[in-house]
């Protein structure tokens, strides 16, 4: 039993004699229910209901001791302000963020957090997930679980913002209404939780294939494509307290489109280099900035988001060359990709570097498996 419900039980009981009190004005002001035997009986399910209300509405759950009710030994974290997820040094950590208000991960995207926390074996892993309550009926859980560096941090969204820079945007709530809310939720939270902690965040679609060098992914944004033209933030890294972070919290504040895409992501960190740094498209070497570095898209996407085809094809030498020569991961583009079927056996690059880098989420898929 969760300490929540544990309160419960108690607060309801200590209430026994309110609640007949009441009951009795009641049943004397209307002339009702004068049967004694019956008044208790009408009582206890009254009672009954409330502790149903307080043991199964979606803040009646203790994640961290259901799960270990049920033998897991992932460590599930709620987070609170001022917790432990905004203490101490977070510089070296790495996060996801799930915006969708799912409760469970995908297997794509859990072999996503297994290749950064087996890769990565000595450093913090913070999966932040925003829905009520967890799925424990998927494989996800069980497979984390083996990664002692693995943190899933519960994340109520309006509590998250309230009080920070953030807390208009998301309480007015335009954002809601956008076709593309998902991804500004996904764009917002994650310069958010950088604010509160800093750290290194990365999608849920880029399987990682080394350890992540903590002296030169320090401080950094990555070209999207080969082309040069916009810097991505889907892999970043910005230690607490830098000045380019609050930079992007004032834009952010500041300018807001519902009907845009990239404007509060990728746009918005190429625009705000351009100014602070005078970086140039195509020229990586135009950053003027010292405290922050940019580097080449093959550390994270040696595949262009129009080649993703190629991760869905035979894992030829000259293709795994492709992918993995001086690549720190692999940005597999799941808004394009998501549909492919991914064969857990078979020879398609995705699958080889997945049956290397997440073998124990490879180990709960079928013949084949979907995002």
């Amino acid at each position: 039993m969760s300490d929540k419900t544990h309160k419960g039980f108690k607060r309801a009981f200590n209430n026994w004699n309110d609640v007949q009190l009441m009951f009795d004005d009641i049943t004397y002001r209307y002339g009702i229910c004068t049967n004694w035997k019956l008044k208790n009986v009408l009582i206890c399910l009254v009672l009954v209901a409330i502790l149903f209300v307080l043991m199964f509405s979606s803040g009646g759950r203790d994640e961290q001791i259901y799960a270990r009710e049920l033998g897991l030994k992932i460590r599930i974290i709620k987070w609170l302000p001022g917790g432990e997820t905004e203490r101490g040094d977070f510089n070296r950590r790495i996060f996801f963020h799930e915006t969708s208000g799912r409760s469970d991960l995908g297997l794509r995207q859990t072999c996503t957090v297994e290749s950064a926390a087996k890769n990565n074996p000595g450093r913090p892993i913070q999966v932040f997930m925003t829905a009520d309550r967890l799925d424990y009926s998927s494989p996800w859980l069980e497979v984390l679980q083996n990664y002692p560096n693995v943190s899933i941090v519960m994340v109520d969204p309006r509590s998250y913002f309230s009080k920070t820079p953030l807390d208009g945007w998301y309480t007015e709530g335009e954002w809601r209404k956008s076709m593309y809310n998902i991804v500004h939720l996904s764009d917002y939270i994650r310069v958010l939780t950088l604010l509160k902690g800093g750290g290194m965040y990365m999608d849920l679609d880029i399987i990682t294939l080394k350890s992540l060098d903590e002296k030169l992914l320090r401080n950094f944004f990555l070209f999207e494509t080969e082309e040069m033209k916009l810097l991505s933030n889907s892999v970043l890294h910005l230690e607490r307290g830098h000045w380019l972070i609050d930079e992007m919290i004032q834009r952010l504040v500041k300018y807001y489109d519902p009907n845009e895409y990239m404007w509060h992501g990728p746009s918005m960190i190429s625009n705000i280099m351009s100014r602070k740094c005078g970086v140039k498209r195509g020229q990586p070497n135009s950053n003027n900035c010292t405290d922050v570095h940019i580097l080449p898209h093959y550390n994270f996407a040696p595949i262009s988001n129009n080649g993703w085809e190629i991760l869905f094809g035979d894992a030829t030498p000259d293709r795994l060359a492709q992918v993995t020569n001086g690549s720190y991961g692999v940005h597999c583009w799941s808004g394009k990709s998501k549909e492919e079927q991914l064969k857990v056996h078979s020879n398609q690059v995705y699958s080889v570097l997945a049956r290397e880098h997440c073998p124990l989420t490879i180990a709960f898929g079928a013949a084949d498996f979907l995002a």
